[in-house]
C-alpha cells in the first residue's frame, strides 16, 4: 500500500482551502467569471497589460542578477533571465512543492564549482527585496490616496498597517546591521560549536559582501521598486476594462495588499487569498460593493500568460551551454 507523504497531505488541503475561497467569493458575488468577458472587447489593453506583467518578471531577474555579482558569482545575465523565467514558469503554474526558488536553486547548484552556497543565499535575499519594493510602492502609492478614496472609506486603519510594515522593515534592518556588528566586533561566532560554525560561515560571509556592496543594494531596492511599480501598472490597465472598476489609486493599493498576502503559503499561490483581500480593500476604499475579485482573478489568469515563455525557456534549456557560458566568463573576468 501506497502511504501518502505529508508534503501531499498539506497540499491536498492547501487546494481543498483554495476551492473553498474561490466558492465563497462567487457565493458572495465579489468573483463574476461571466463578466470576465469583457476583457476580449478591450485587446487594446490586454497587450500592453501583460507587457508590463512580462517587464516584472525581467526587472526582478535584473535584481537576482545584481544580488549574484554581489556576492562575487560571475553568471551571464542571459542566463540568469533564463533561470528567472523558469523559476517564475514553476512558481506560477505548477501547485505543489517544486516552487521556482527550488528549481532556480538546483540550477545554480549545476552552473557553479564555488560559491554555491552564497549564490543560493542570494535567492532568499531576493525574495526579502520583493517584500521591500511591495511595502515602497504602497508606501509612494498611499500619498496620493487620500483624495482619491471615498470619505467614509477605512482609509486610516490601511495607512496605519503600512506604517507598521514599513516600521517592521527599517527595525530588521538595523536589528540585522547591529547583529552582524556585534557578531564581529566580539567575534561570537568563533565561540560557537564547530558544527553550527560551518552552517553559519555561508551566510556571515554572504552579509559580508552585500554590506561592502551597498551601492548595490541600493540598486537593487530601486530595481525592485520598478518591479513592483510596472507589475502594479498591469493591474490597474487590467482594471480599467472593468466598468465597476475603483480608480487608479485605490487599484494599486488594493493590487499591493493582494500580492502581499499572496506570498503568505496558506493556498497554492495565494488562489483566493489573494483575490479576498484585493476585494475587501477595494470594498473599504471605493465604500461600495462590486465584484472586485473578478480584476484580481483576471490578473492572476493574465501572470499565467507571461510565465508561458518560461515553459519554453525550461524546454529548450541546456546546462551544459549555460554551465559553459559561466565558466568563459569568469575566465575573462579572472584574465
Amino acid at each position: 500500500m501506497r502511504y501518502i507523504k505529508k508534503s501531499q497531505v498539506f497540499l491536498i488541503i492547501k487546494l481543498l482551502l483554495a476551492g473553498a475561497l474561490v466558492v465563497a467569493l462567487l457565493n458572495s458575488g465579489q468573483l463574476d467569471f461571466g463578466s470576465i468577458t469583457v476583457v476580449f472587447d478591450h485587446i487594446d489593453l490586454v497587450v500592453p497589460a501583460l507587457i508590463c506583467l512580462f517587464l516584472g518578471i525581467l526587472i526582478s531577474g535584473f535584481r537576482w542578477w545584481l544580488l549574484l555579482k554581489a556576492t562575487r558569482n560571475v553568471i551571464p545575465l542571459s542566463t540568469v533571465l533564463n533561470l528567472q523565467l523558469m523559476g517564475s514558469f514553476f512558481s506560477t503554474w505548477l501547485p505543489g512543492a517544486a516552487g521556482g526558488d527550488a528549481v532556480k536553486g538546483v540550477q545554480i547548484f549545476r552552473l557553479l564549482e564555488s560559491g554555491r552556497s552564497t549564490a543560493l543565499i542570494s535567492i532568499v535575499t531576493d525574495r526579502v527585496f520583493a517584500m521591500l519594493g511591495l511595502v515602497s510602492v504602497a508606501m509612494l502609492v498611499s500619498i496620493f490616496l487620500p483624495a482619491a478614496v471615498s470619505p467614509d472609506s477605512e482609509f486610516h486603519q490601511y495607512i496605519g498597517l503600512l506604517r507598521v510594515l514599513v516600521l517592521l522593515s527599517l527595525v530588521g534592518l538595523i536589528l540585522l546591521v547591529l547583529g552582524v556588528f556585534v557578531a564581529l566586533r566580539f567575534s561570537l561566532i568563533e565561540r560557537l560549536p564547530i558544527k553550527i560554525r560551518h552552517h553559519l560561515q555561508p551566510f556571515g560571509l554572504t552579509l559580508l559582501m552585500y554590506f561592502r556592496a551597498w551601492p548595490t543594494l541600493l540598486l537593487c531596492w530601486v530595481a525592485s521598486l520598478a518591479a513592483t511599480g510596472i507589475v502594479i501598472i498591469g493591474m490597474v490597465i487590467i482594471a480599467s476594462m472593468f466598468p465597476f472598476a475603483a480608480n487608479a489609486e485605490v487599484t494599486a493599493i488594493a493590487g499591493v495588499f493582494g500580492n502581499l498576502f499572496s506570498v503568505i503559503p496558506i493556498t497554492p499561490g495565494g488562489l483566493g487569498v489573494g483575490e479576498s483581500v484585493f476585494s475587501k480593500v477595494c470594498v473599504e476604499l471605493a465604500n461600495r460593493v462590486a465584484p472586485f475579485a473578478t480584476i484580481y482573478f483576471c490578473f492572476r489568469v493574465g501572470m499565467l500568460v507571461v510565465n508561458i515563455p518560461g515553459m519554453v525557456a525550461t524546454l529548450l534549456y541546456s546546462t551544459k551551454k549555460h554551465r559553459e557560458k559561466t565558466q568563459n566568463l569568469s575566465a575573462e573576468k579572472l584574465a
